[in-house]
């Protein structure tokens, strides 16, 4: 019975704090000044939202578009994947009539170094590994 009152008695003073708060709110303002407050607050709450749901719209075509080109790029390799083996296959089928991709460039095939520019890096490293081990065996 108890918890019962109370549970009434805590609804009443709520109710009470709840309208007395408002009456005196509006009798320090006026009505005039909560009404315009509260359509003050109502356009900017409408705003807010509408540039809320355009932000989300906006990130949404952004995400969709991230993910569209990962999914060309993906494409692309696989397409290249499977010309190459498509080409190793024809290869295979006619070994007279012979179909090849051209062939990447690399920098060797332009440019070798000279046996003494080997010799002197080698013997750069070399130098510099000994070097470094003394200079650790000493100090640290």
């Amino acid at each position: 019975m108890a918890t019962i009152a109370v549970l009434v008695g805590g609804a009443v003073v709520n109710a009470v704090a709840l309208t007395g708060s408002n009456y005196i709110e509006r009798m320090l303002t006026g009505d005039s000044g909560a009404m315009a407050e509260k359509k003050r607050h109502d356009k900017a709450l409408e705003a807010y939202e509408t540039a809320q749901a355009r932000y989300a719209h906006e990130r949404t075509k952004l995400l969709d578009w991230i993910e569209v080109n990962r999914e060309n790029k993906e494409l692309a390799k696989q397409n290249f994947t499977n010309t190459d083996y498509a080409l190793k296959l024809y290869n295979q089928a006619h070994p007279g009539m012979k179909l090849t991709m051209p062939q990447e460039p690399k920098f060797s095939d332009f440019y070798q170094p000279s046996e003494a520019k080997k010799q002197a890096e080698l013997i750069f490293v070399g130098g510099s590994m000994l070097v470094i081990s003394f200079v650790a065996f000493r100090f640290l």
